[in-house]
């Protein structure tokens, strides 16, 4: 039986790639059925951002209100960033479908993306939890970037500011690995702002789609 745990990292592989054949059968479509279903989506995200939110507010201990090990941080922020994906990516084309799973695959893929400098054992390339034993969060940044290309994608200004702040952080967190391997540095406020750089860079990366 798969835990708690191994279900959600199994989901977590797969679910964004079932999302991204679905729109590449169905971005043409427009349906009931679609619209309530994102609709249904953003509802979720929007109760899971507030239930964590309330949670941290009250001092409640993450595992005792979501049972597996993460924590608030990044259960916040990357519901957060969600919303925003999905908010901008959509002034740039108004397929509410495509910015849903293009804004699935940047969060799933940034989990991996603002880790890997200082979190990269074998797993993170390889997991059992793949269908393709291929890392599931690989691939979403791969399709990303092909959807981003196929905009006509062109780099500016903004674009390249992004990439130097997480180059430079990232290559900060990876000479700190040491400091970062000791688990009291999750009780520490910067953990918040550790994904922040890979955040910014990924939502950069929208601006090049209306230079296209």
């Amino acid at each position: 039986m798969i835990s708690v745990t191994g279900g959600y990292f199994y989901l977590r592989q797969t679910l964004p790639l079932i999302l991204y054949v679905l729109y590449r059968q169905l971005k043409e479509a427009n349906t009931q059925i679609i619209d309530t279903f994102m609709t249904t989506g953003l509802v979720i995200i929007g109760v899971l951002f507030s239930y964590t939110f309330t949670g941290l507010m009250l001092q409640i201990p993450f595992t005792s209100i979501i049972p597996f090990q993460w924590h608030y941080q990044g259960v916040l922020t990357w519901t957060l960033f969600f919303i925003a994906y999905y908010r901008i990516s959509l002034q740039s084309d108004p397929n509410k479908l495509k910015s849903f799973t293009l804004a699935t695959l940047a969060a799933v893929g940034g989990g991996w993306l603002y880790e890997i400098p200082f979190f990269h054992p074998p797993a993170m390339f390889i997991s059992q939890f793949a269908v393709y034993k291929i890392n599931g969060q690989i691939i979403c940044l791969l399709l990303l970037a092909y959807e981003l290309k196929k905009t006509g994608f062109k780099p500016n200004k903004l674009i390249y500011a992004t990439l130097a702040l997480f180059i430079g952080y990232s290559t900060y967190l990876f000479y700190n690995i040491s400091l970062l391997n000791n688990i009291s540095v999750l009780r520490y406020p910067a953990t918040w702002f550790m994904r922040i750089p890979a955040c910014l860079f990924l939502i950069s990366l929208l601006g090049g789609i209306k230079n296209g």
